[in-house]
């Protein structure tokens, strides 16, 4: 059967090529060039159909696609049994066992067939259409995605997000229109509603990558302002990019060294133990002394990133002009993104701020604290980067476990003893989180150069008890007069003096609202730079409804404190899943304080501080 398949395809697509062949080249010309045109159109439609049926309808969908399946195959099966006898042999045998097994008569049954047919023909010519509009979709797809591929992504892109943008403008629409409706149903529509979306923005994740990651890991760690079927899907997408064959791996690592890999390493593992949206790591062993390393190789392509970031840019204006941001200025927060994300790709750069930041951290007391993982500068490229390995257990393990399991994960004896600080702090991850605040101060106020991407993928318990910074690509430089005034705001907001902060925000801050009344301001700040929760701070960025930027609306975000405003977010969202409800402008006091005595500024005194707040 397969063979006669095979023969009458074969002659079919003879007949094709010769025909081809007679026809004179300009009409050839012109038929492509209107074919063209014709597909790229049909194509077109069939992507943006089937992404909001795919999108809105998914069972519907699948049946379509079953049934094109069928339309193609059953005339070639036909055709084959035909020819082959096959069809009058299966009639012959069938028929006696159904008129036995069928409780109907046949003359019924052909009298239903011959009503039905019509229909049965209908859907018989849509099944070929959607086949042959696939069949065209899919080739044109493929052609796009070899001449221009960074456009036929954020294309893509937009078509896969448009249809989930637009189901939220509608069910933003229709409960408006609910005036009777009660708060507890409203909110019931909405959790409806955003764990259809959050499945959906999970697949966008996956098929996607690349930065699209980053902002699962913003969105996956705040736990206090999205809602739980985002955190839940989006923690998934921090530390699982789909790994790039080793193949690659081991050709971009040999190009990179000059050398083959047996050259440097007696062993390097194929598979990784971690691969992320610029890089993926692996285990390897040093040829020269033994050591145990791991090897970070770059596999995302920096044009494509950028384009993921307009991409975004675009969605969030989008989102703005819809009125589905809930008064946030994200377009703002992308900008922020652009400036530094094409720092993340060189390795030799980041192998440098290693350096910088173990040497900060030395001169300030904290390396009994914090590890940071040591480079293997000669191994060192661009492209690749090898460190000494650190053993331990990443906290994002440890996170999602404990959120599986809707408990509070347990610190580590070994860990809550090294943090503990002589006593001074707690026990247990309220020492982990101070190391934290003690460091960022450091990096922050102090040194004006800081780590922003402290996601819980990037932390690592150590096996001696420290904590463990990994990943060192994004980092920010802060300017003097940007760092003088969270030094300020710091000091205002230590000791509770709310106007002291918004006349702090309205003198020197990018952050602008429609109406920037000192408790408005004042609430912001404690919301965006200290990591204890507030009221604001919990607020659900998704509630279309009720969100207090609907009435007071961001107008301009702080672009230059964005990943200042991040790290708080990524850091507050891991002291939630812990329990954690410490302050990080009070861990920040010190710090402030000597730097604006360093910079000849006026100082407040401690005891008005403790006085104010105290009143």
């Amino acid at each position: 059967v397969a063979k006669r398949a095979l023969t009458l395809t074969t002659v079919s697509v003879a007949r094709r090529v010769r025909k081809v062949r007679k026809t004179p080249k300009h009409l050839l010309l012109l038929r492509a060039s209107v074919g063209s045109a014709r597909s790229l159109r049909g194509a077109a439609i069939h992507c943006v159909a089937q992404a909001f049926v795919g999108c809105l309808l998914p069972r519907v969908l699948t049946l379509t696609r079953v049934a094109a399946t069928l339309a193609v195959v059953s005339p070639v099966l036909h055709r084959v049994s035909s020819s082959c006898g096959l069809g009058r042999l299966a009639s012959a045998a069938l028929t006696p066992a159904l008129e036995l097994i069928l409780p109907v008569a046949p003359d019924a049954l052909e009298d239903v067939a011959q009503r039905l047919a019509p229909a049965f023909a209908f859907l018989c010519t849509a099944a070929e259409a959607y086949a042959r509009s696939l069949v065209r979709f899919v080739a044109v797809r493929a052609v796009l995605r070899r001449i221009a591929p960074r456009k036929t992504r954020r294309v893509e892109y937009a078509v896969r997000v448009a249809p989930i943008v637009a189901a939220y403008a509608v069910k933003k629409s229709v409960l408006a229109r609910k005036t009777k409706w009660e708060a507890a149903r409203r909110d019931a529509a909405w959790e409806r509603q955003h764990k259809w979306g959050a499945a959906q923005m999970k697949d966008v994740i996956a098929d996607f990558g690349g930065f699209y990651r980053k902002v699962g890991q913003i969105a996956g760690t705040a736990k206090q302002m999205m809602p739980e079927p985002y955190l839940e899907c989006f923690s998934q997408t921090m530390d699982n990019n789909p790994p790039l064959p080793f193949r690659c791996i081991k050709r971009i690592v040999e190009r990179s060294l000059g050398a083959p890999l047996s050259e440097h390493f007696s062993e390097f593992d194929p598979v990784s133990i971690a691969a992320a949206s610029i890089a993926q790591v692996h285990n390897a062993t040093l040829k020269s002394n033994g050591k145990k390393v791991v090897v970070k190789v770059r596999t995302a392509d920096p044009r494509t990133m950028l384009g993921d970031v307009r991409s975004m840019l675009h969605t969030t204006l989008t989102l703005k002009r819809l009125g589905l941001d809930n008064g946030m200025d994200f377009p703002t927060i992308f900008r922020a993104y652009l400036e530094v994300i094409e720092s993340e790709f060189d390795f030799t750069a980041e192998a440098a701020k290693i350096g910088e930041f173990a040497a900060l951290f030395e001169r300030h007391g904290l390396s009994d604290r914090i590890l940071v993982p040591e480079v293997v500068e000669e191994l060192s490229t661009a492209d690749v980067m090898v460190m000494r390995r650190v053993w331990g257990t990443k906290l994002l393990s440890v996170l999602n476990r404990a959120r599986s399991k809707k408990k509070h994960p347990v610190c580590p004896p070994l860990v809550a003893a090294r943090h503990a600080n002589g006593g001074v702090v707690g026990i247990g991850w309220d020492g982990v989180f101070d190391t934290m605040f003690k460091a960022w101060g450091v990096m922050l106020l102090r040194h004006g150069h800081f780590h922003s991407d402290p996601h819980p993928g990037n932390f690592m318990l150590a096996k001696d008890g420290r904590l463990a910074i990994l990943d060192w690509g994004q980092t920010q430089v802060a300017p003097e007069a940007y760092r003088l005034h969270l030094c300020r705001l710091v000091l205002a907001m230590v000791s509770e003096d709310y106007p002291a902060v918004a006349q702090e925000v309205r003198l020197h801050s990018q952050l602008r609202l429609e109406r920037p009344t000192t408790e408005a301001l004042a609430a912001l700040c404690y919301a965006y730079f200290d990591t204890r929760p507030t009221p604001l701070a919990e607020v659900n960025m998704m509630d279309l409804s009720n969100s207090p930027f609907l009435q007071n609306k961001i107008t301009q975000n702080s672009q230059e404190g964005f990943f200042t405003v991040r790290s708080v977010f990524l850091l507050r969202g891991m002291m939630a899943t812990c329990g954690v409800t410490a302050s990080m402008v009070v861990a920040w006091e010190e710090d402030a304080r000597a730097v604006l005595k360093e910079a000849g500024q006026v100082v407040p005194s401690r005891m008005a501080s403790r006085g104010r707040r105290m009143v």
